[in-house]
């Protein structure tokens, strides 16, 4: 086999799919699989949205490149422009790239530029959580915490002065400080701040947090007074927030964008996923008006982008899915598919015993049991057999190898359909126990 990834580990058994109609994929066979992670994380308006579809039949029609170097175009400006709107906080200015990983690193070099144009040019350093992730590149690897793959670069391209320092994360199920949600005095955000000034907060320029932590851990909902302690702590350190929304943002929780849920603005927000919902490669930087303004001031260019940054196509495919958002789904929608959802999978799934904990907002759910991660080998085929595809989180648990499931389904889902998709996963825990 040539195609696509060589190792072993590629299995040519998976399930061939051939087409696609809102939470559904279709295999060759004719055979139906509920997409309970959107594929993942980023097909929120279903497979083969048709108003999303006619947008990128006339935006094609129309005009599908521009280089944003030597050509303005009405796309990427009137996407920034609402996309700050539905920001309603400090952002004034946005950028657009192509993944989530070149988002993330951009973000980084903006915090860069910041302070380089502030006169504090010692502050180059970015620091993440434990358990967290983003982006796939060698310098977000660096800040992030997916371990698997940052093991596979054996530490020997990893920053050695800022890959091993993680702040401690907000996991409420299992502190690792061994409190209680509604006893605890934040000591993680201490933890936090404890370890920013060991390393010498004169030194660190930004710090990344995703607001729910999703694929690493599973719809890690932090402690409600967290992020503004966290907020806190890191203006008195005159360091920057970075708000990783990729998956959060633009209604997976609910909320337009997950810090809203916090009442806290952070100073540059990363998206991505759920942007182009799937049609499209894109991200995005939102970025302070403080920030940008300095930037803005300055004759140097920022060198953050790519190609295909901005590009009309993708930006426009953008555009339409902000429509849907607005106009076919709503907010409010998603908050009670959510809620349903979590009565769901509390009520139906409550009883199995290896099941310790479940979890989530809006359409961003988990389930953590105290099995191993590595019967992740055996749920997913078994999940193949129920017609339900599943996501197993990375570095879940204590330990950090435990099996959990994510579950972020479409935006669309029906209520019935929640119903069907929790009655396969039950099937499929009955199946393996």
């Amino acid at each position: 086999m040539s195609y696509m990834y060589p190792f072993k580990g590629f299995s040519p058994d998976l399930p061939k799919v051939v087409s696609g109609k809102g939470i559904w994929l279709f295999d060759e066979n004719g055979k139906g699989y509920i997409d309970s992670s959107s594929g993942p994380m980023t097909v929120n308006l279903g497979h083969c949205h048709p108003t999303v579809i006619e947008a990128i039949k006339n935006q094609v029609e129309r005009l599908h490149f521009a280089y944003r170097f030597h050509f303005r175009s009405n796309e990427p400006e009137t996407l920034s422009l609402r996309l700050i709107l539905l920001s309603d906080d400090n952002k004034r200015y946005a950028f657009f790239l192509n993944g989530g990983s070149e988002a993330s690193e951009a973000a980084y070099r903006i915090a860069l530029d910041y302070f380089r144009y502030k006169g504090q040019e010692g502050k180059i350093y970015a620091l993440g959580r434990e358990i967290t992730n983003h982006g796939n590149t060698i310098q977000s690897l660096s800040y992030g915490d997916d371990r698997a793959r940052r093991h596979n670069l054996l530490g020997n391209s990893l920053d050695p002065v800022t890959s091993s320092v993680k702040l401690t994360p907000c996991y409420c199920f299992q502190c690792p400080l061994n409190k209680l949600p509604d006893s605890c005095q934040l000591e993680c955000v201490t933890e936090s701040l404890n370890t920013i000034d060991k390393f010498g907060s004169e030194r660190i320029a930004c710090v990344f947090i995703e607001p729910i932590t999703a694929s690493s851990g599973g719809a890690l909902v932090p402690h409600k007074k967290y992020m503004q302690a966290l907020k806190n702590g890191l203006q008195e350190r005159n360091i920057l927030l970075i708000a990783d929304e990729i998956v959060t943002g633009l209604g997976r929780t609910g909320e337009w964008f997950n810090m809203k849920t916090w009442g806290v603005e952070s100073d540059i927000t990363v998206i991505g996923k759920g942007l182009g919902a799937g049609f499209s490669p894109i991200s995005g930087l939102l970025i302070s008006e403080e920030i940008g303004h300095l930037l803005a001031s300055q004759s140097t260019p920022h060198f953050i982008g790519h190609t295909y940054s901005g590009n009309p196509l993708s930006t426009g495919v953008a555009l339409s899915v902000l429509d849907v958002l607005t106009n076919e789904i709503g907010m409010h929608d998603i908050k009670t598919k959510g809620e349903y959802f979590g009565l769901l999978l509390n009520e139906m799934l409550s009883d199995i015993p290896c099941i310790v904990d479940i979890r989530g907002q809006g359409l961003l759910w988990a389930i953590e049991t105290n099995l191993h991660q590595s019967m992740s080998a055996k749920f997913i085929p078994s999940g193949h057999k129920h017609s339900i595809n599943l996501y197993a989180c990375r570095s879940s648990g204590k330990h950090k190898d435990s099996l959990t499931l994510l579950f972020t389904p479409p935006f669309i889902i029906t209520q019935h359909e929640l119903y069907e998709l929790v009655s396969r996963v039950r099937k499929v825990f009955r199946d393996n126990l």
